[in-house]
């Protein structure tokens, strides 16, 4: 399956659905093949009953009552008229429902497309991504290009089956005129077109116009308390309503020229039908054309109209949708990250495993490289230190044991098997990453704990113990329904870090990397920390990313991380003697 989306993948996704397609064109046809006689049964009267122009009418009716009474002429064809419309009308609900049923799905699929893209997408690309962009795109682009399948669905065979329908009706009639009508088609649709190209530039520009200003109201929600503490709210809020601004001109061009355009479709019809309206009288003039043929063949050229008017909608939503999917396509040409076979696991039927990485090499993108030739190892249950400046990357040794990025050369190994043999999900799964800043949902805390998984009470409260969070849980009102706040701004810094922490307990991972993880917590409280997690740690590998002496000072072995490279390794003492180890590891 191709990466992109496009109308070859909308018309498979449309075709897919066999048995609500097929239902919404026979209910379609049906409908279709009931209005088509309408326009021409009361017209006929005319000739028949008031010009006493006796016709096949006349003689059935005469056949089914022995009378040739007007009354009755009239109320029949207005019973059969009326009976063909409500029956039409019960035909063509069926058909919006079973098109409504696709376009849902068709939105459906779309959004699950998007999503399950994002979902794989690589961390690079993430890190360049904003919310406000792609809320737009999964919400108004796929709405665009839903209902245009819905237009597809529901007009496209109906309205050719009509226009094929009234033709051959019209040519019966009065061939001349017919063909006089069916030569103008083409303009219509080629007017239609040039509508429509004119409608997409205008709506591309509105969407990126709706994009901008959500791009900048999410980051302005998610930063408030930093904006507000910097005294700029009134500059960023400023600059919203500069965006809300380009929307409402945005807006207004689309809505004024889209408007124009529909009118000018509407001044075109009406003056091609007050033409012939003028040219079915010289026919009655001068041809064997009756007035009430000439009635009937004005009603068709109306009722000709509406399927030559979907036509050409049809058109103008085909040319809106293309800056649509094109916007949509913007997600999902983001690379993924790489996707590795499972073929082996070293976490199974294991409590932990070794880690190692083997002559490392990293750079971000095509940026300057920042790992080079990086060795190290943590044996199983081994519990390991890396240490260095800021800016020396610790962290970046982190992010690619969990597999944020794939390295430029060398081995990540768990258990001496290759992450690549052993799939992301599954490293994942069991390897725990404790960030120095984490994230937390507007959500209550068990939800934040658990991550909506089926956790018992007695599981959460024993992880929040094991934090030193326990006590302060239990005397909350709601307890673990708390609610947290945005990104847990109820919580003091210390307490965000401690939920972290028993969120990583109710994991119960297999390996642990702590990433500046209690930097938030004083000494002697970190002290506490580390002395009450010992028996959970105990028996599992432990990668610590840490300044502090008091956290350093557990490691069974340490690694000096400095620009990139490991330029010194050993245990503390050893590390210490050589001057490498300072107060708060300041490094020499």
């Amino acid at each position: 399956m191709t990466r992109y989306y496009t109308f070859k993948t909308l018309y498979d996704q449309i075709k897919a659905q066999k048995n609500d397609f097929w239902r919404t064109n026979v209910y379609g046809i049906l409908a279709t093949l009931l209005l088509l006689p309408i326009p021409m049964l009361i017209p006929l009267l005319i000739d028949e009953v008031l010009l006493a122009h006796p016709g096949k009418i006349r003689e059935i009716i005469y056949t089914l009552f022995e009378s040739y009474e007007a009354w009755i002429y009239i109320t029949v064809i207005l019973g059969v008229v009326l009976v063909l419309r409500f029956t039409a009308f019960f035909f063509n609900n069926k058909k919006i429902f079973y098109a409504t049923k696709i376009t849902q799905k068709i939105s459906y699929l779309l959004r699950h497309r998007i999503l399950h893209h994002l979902e794989r997408i690589s961390i690079s690309e993430y890190e360049t991504l904003k919310s406000g962009g792609i809320a737009s795109k999964t919400i108004q682009d796929v709405e665009s290009v839903s209902r245009f399948a819905g237009q597809v669905v529901t007009t496209l065979l109906s309205a050719l089956l009509m226009l094929v329908g009234i033709a051959v009706i019209m040519l019966w009639m009065n061939w001349v005129l017919a063909l006089l009508v069916f030569m103008l088609n083409p303009f219509f649709l080629a007017f239609s077109r040039l509508l429509g190209r004119k409608s997409g530039k205008l709506l591309r520009h509105r969407h990126e116009a709706y994009e901008r200003y959500h791009e900048l109201l999410n980051e302005t929600l998610e930063l408030f308390i930093q904006i507000r503490a910097s005294n700029q709210e009134r500059s960023f809020f400023g600059l919203l309503q500069n965006r809300a601004k380009d929307i409402e001109q945005a807006s207004v061009n689309y809505g004024y020229k889209a408007a124009v355009a529909h009118n000018s479709s509407v001044l075109l019809t009406s003056a091609v039908i007050d033409i012939f309206r003028a040219l079915g009288i010289a026919a009655v003039a001068y041809s064997d054309l009756t007035i009430g043929m000439m009635i009937a063949f004005l009603f068709y050229l109306s009722t000709l109209m509406q399927p030559l008017q979907q036509l050409m909608g049809l058109i103008i939503s085909y040319q809106s949708t293309k800056p649509a999917l094109e916007r949509i396509n913007t997600l999902l040409s983001f690379s993924q990250e790489p996707h590795y076979p499972h073929k082996s696991d070293p976490f199974d039927n294991r409590k932990t495993t070794s880690v190692a990485l083997k002559n490392v090499n990293f750079a971000y993108g095509n940026g300057k490289r920042v790992l080079h030739n990086i060795t190290l190892k943590a044996n199983a249950g081994e519990k390991i230190a890396l240490i260095g400046p800021s800016g020396s990357g610790k962290t970046t040794v982190a992010q690619l044991l969990i597999g944020f990025y794939p390295v430029n050369s060398g081995e990540i190994l768990y258990g001496n098997t290759p992450i690549e043999k052993i799939g992301l999900p599954v490293v994942r799964k069991n390897v725990a990453l404790m960030l120095q800043y984490t994230l937390f949902f507007n959500d209550t805390i068990r939800m934040n704990l658990t991550f909506s998984e089926d956790k018992s009470d007695r599981e959460i409260y024993e992880a929040l113990k094991a934090a030193q969070l326990e006590a302060f849980v239990k005397g909350l009102d709601k307890g673990l329904d708390t609610l947290i706040g945005k990104n847990g701004i109820k919580l003091s810094g210390g307490q965000r870090q401690r939920l972290a922490i028993a969120r990583l307990i109710l994991s119960n991972p297999k390996v642990v990397i702590f990433d500046e993880a209690t930097s938030a917590l004083d000494n002697a409280t970190e002290f506490h920390l580390y002395k009450t997690l010992a028996p959970f740690l105990k028996g599992r590998t432990v990668i610590i990313v840490a300044h502090r002496i008091s956290t350093i000072k557990q490691a069974d072995y340490i690694y000096l991380i400095e620009e990139g490279k490991v330029t010194a390794e050993g245990n503390y003492d050893s590390l210490q003697k050589q001057g490498l180890i300072k107060e708060d590891f300041n490094v020499t």
